[in-house]
């Protein structure tokens, strides 16, 4: 048997528990302590951060849009074509981030250091949302566009509105965003980045990274939209410390950091704390389990012997070890084995003579003197000519004979839930319905019928090993009712029998002696059939005056289950037990008996 919470598990459980108790809540108010210290240090430097970089940003393209104005303007005011190139050039060594500029007075001007996206920026601007932002004089808001992926390089164009406010010109920067990106990039967990009110990501460290939007934010950004008179917000966003500054023309600067990285090294010296709780833990399973073994050991030997007492073994082989309580329990635990044994054996040989079923309840108590009032199903088999069969044998060959049929027979009881109430010389008496009940007297009636039916195929079985002996056949006829009993103890205090008695049991007996003028083996009552009509084969016979019955009964010959193999016919079961349709009408009844007469 196993054992589901041994002795030196609770011990180790109790102590370990103790221990871990200690080092938990320590561990439990350290790490919550130092997490909330590292939480606020770590809004406060985001956010930081984050207003650092913003300020940079905002001034970097400040710078570069007040001097690409003056840069148009220049333009404006100067004709000779080796000006506007040496404007050109001065700009673009001032300025080594613009990739190019493009306005009404200096058409396409690329920085010559990245002449080869010429054509690139060409195609670009004339086409798409940059085209048309160029074009849309009305719209005075500057205009953003992530060009890294259009270029191949980490980069970005703003297009702007310049001029009197009657008469505005828009021109257009390209930017190379690889400075940004190392700003933004500050080397440490924080992250920053470059969006617009949309959302649309301008500027990424990770030039690799393929999210071009972060939709995930547009709830801060436009909270911020919303209330001019803030210009940074920060929140915890899908366990991110995410802080948001506006810096001009709805562009934003968002820093961010995760909780995780926050929480890194608290979470390294918890998982610290954690190990060696559990090095505590498997050294004090060790010391406790070396404590126990004195006093977990012949108790372990106890569990074994009831395990084998629980498989019948009771002679057990245990011996006390010590002389303390447990030694005592050791002793008993031997007594108690060899009265256990005794009591087996008694079991055993008291089952040969009655039922196991009801040996098991009357060792028990659960039988009484008495009885009690339950739907049966009563069965009685008897062999044909059995006397005449017995005077051709001697006594020893009539046991022997009698015990291997009956062997078969029973068989066929006790696997369909049956309890074999008596042997009456060569004849049996079976019971469905009691002590115990298969489910429902249809339930019982069904097995009894299945009973009967195995016993037929086991007695032409029977009946094929001694045709090879040289032995005749062996007929039988088996006769079923069904209805009320009393069933109980019957006899004195002294002796007593478990047995069934009522009007349903005579009624079975005599069922049963009228299979020899019908030609069948299996006949049941009306009551049976009623309660299985629809589980078997049956042919209704003629009706029978019982003694005791002032209308006749009805009787039906079983010829199969429905649904089994064999026959389905009564002639075929009457060729496969060696009988003969009668002429009922010349049937000669017992005469001596009187029990029955056939109705023609």
């Amino acid at each position: 048997m196993k054992i589901k919470y041994p002795i030196s598990l609770k011990q180790i459980l109790l102590f370990s528990f103790l221990i871990i108790l200690v080092l938990g809540v320590s561990t439990a108010l350290v790490s919550t302590l130092v997490r909330a210290d590292d939480k606020i240090k770590a809004e406060e430097n985001n956010l930081a951060l984050n207003g650092r970089t913003a300020q940079t940003v905002r001034t970097s393209f400040d710078n570069i849009q007040g001097n690409s104005y003056v840069l148009f303007e220049a333009f404006a005011a100067v004709s000779a074509p080796s000006q506007k190139e040496a404007l050109g050039q001065s700009f673009f060594l001032s300025n080594p981030d613009v990739l190019f500029l493009s306005s009404e007075e200096t058409g396409l001007l690329v920085n010559p250091a990245r002449k080869e996206l010429e054509a690139k920026i060409s195609d670009y601007l004339a086409s798409g949302d940059a085209a048309f932002a160029l074009s849309n004089t009305q719209d005075v808001k500057t205009r953003y566009f992530n060009t890294s992926k259009a270029f191949n390089s980490p980069s970005l164009v703003f297009i702007y509105k310049y001029g009197p406010y009657d008469n505005f010109k828009s021109g257009a920067v390209g930017l190379d965003t690889a400075s940004f990106a190392e700003l933004m990039s500050t080397g440490s967990n924080n992250t920053t980045i470059l969006v617009d009110e949309s959302a649309a990501v301008l500027v990424n460290p990770d030039f690799g990274s393929t999210k071009e939007s972060r939709k995930d934010l547009l709830g801060l950004i436009n909270e911020l939209i919303r209330n001019p008179e803030v210009d940074n917000t920060q929140q915890v966003v899908d366990g991110v410390f995410t802080a948001v500054h506006q810096i001009k023309d709805d562009l934003f600067v968002i820093t961010s950091i995760s909780e995780k990285s926050v929480y890194a090294v608290i979470n390294r010296t918890t998982y610290r704390i954690i190990l060696f709780s559990l090095a505590v833990f498997f050294a004090a399973i060790i010391l406790i389990r070396l404590f126990s073994n004195g006093i977990t050991n012949p108790i372990k030997d106890l569990v074994v012997a009831s395990s084998k007492i629980e498989r019948g073994e009771f002679e057990l082989d245990i011996e006390p070890k010590t002389q303390d309580e447990i030694g005592l329990l050791t002793s008993s635990f031997v007594q108690m084995g060899k009265g256990l044994s005794e009591r087996e054996k008694l079991m055993v040989s008291f089952s040969k003579f009655t039922n196991k079923t009801i040996a098991q309840k009357a060792a028990s108590g659960e039988l009484s003197l008495g009885g009690e009032n339950r739907e049966a199903t009563i069965f009685f088999s008897d062999i044909r000519s059995f006397t005449a069969m017995s005077e051709k044998m001697t006594p020893h060959e009539v046991v022997e004979f009698l015990n291997a049929y009956m062997t078969r027979m029973v068989e066929c009881v006790n696997k369909t839930g049956g309890v074999v109430d008596k042997y009456i010389g060569d004849a049996i008496m079976a019971v469905w319905g009691a002590p115990e009940s298969g489910g429902s007297p249809a339930k019982d009636a069904l097995n009894a019928v299945t009973a009967a039916l195995m016993m037929r195929d086991s007695l032409a079985k029977f009946n094929r090993e001694r045709a090879g002996r040289g032995l005749p056949p062996v007929k039988i006829g088996c006769g079923i009712n069904s209805g009320p009993v009393v069933a109980g103890q019957i006899g004195s205090e002294e002796r007593m029998e478990y047995t069934v008695i009522g009007d349903a049991v005579n009624l079975a007996s005599r069922t049963e002696a009228l299979n020899k003028p019908f030609a069948t083996d299996i006949l049941i009552t009306e009551n049976t059939y009623s309660l299985i009509r629809t589980s078997i084969v049956a042919e209704e016979m003629p009706g029978v005056h019982v003694k005791g019955k002032t209308d006749a009964i009805k009787m039906f010959a079983v010829i199969n289950l429905v649904g089994r193999e064999g026959a389905k016919t009564l002639d075929e079961v009457r060729s496969i037990i060696g009988t003969f349709a009668p002429d009922l009408s010349k049937v000669n009844t017992d005469d001596e008996e009187k029990k029955y007469n056939i109705q023609a």
